[in-house]
């Protein structure tokens, strides 16, 4: 992985909270129709109706978007990332899906908290 892609070290204002610096899985979509390239983080994965998913966050330091895209694997097994399509009728499922696994984890860490 290439220094270029981590978060320019503005670590003052950063919101993750694993320095992306430290390692980050950085994955770079492409847009097939313009060729133009974006570059994501990796920040989680989850396993939805028997398929996988990644949720990116863009590196863009003006408008950072959350974005989730699904995990394919071909028949060689390696894997491709392919963002979900306006389309999908299961989109708004997944983000809601993944909206209460997020708040399952924000409270086990509450609990974990009052427990203290």
């Amino acid at each position: 992985m290439a220094d270029e892609n981590k978060c320019n070290n503005d670590c003052e204002n950063c919101d993750f909270e694993t320095c992306p610096n430290e390692e980050a899985d950085v994955v770079t979509l492409v847009d097939e129709e313009t060729g133009e390239q974006f570059q994501f983080i990796l920040v989680d994965n989850f396993d939805y109706k028997d398929k996988k998913y990644c949720v990116l966050v863009t590196l863009d330091d003006e408008d950072t978007e959350m974005i989730i895209a699904e995990e394919v694997a071909d028949e060689n097994g390696e894997i491709s990332i392919v963002t979900l399509g306006d389309e999908d009728e299961e989109v708004d499922e997944i983000y809601d899906y993944y909206d209460s696994l997020c708040d399952e984890y924000f409270e086990d860490l509450d609990d974990e908290d009052d427990e203290k």
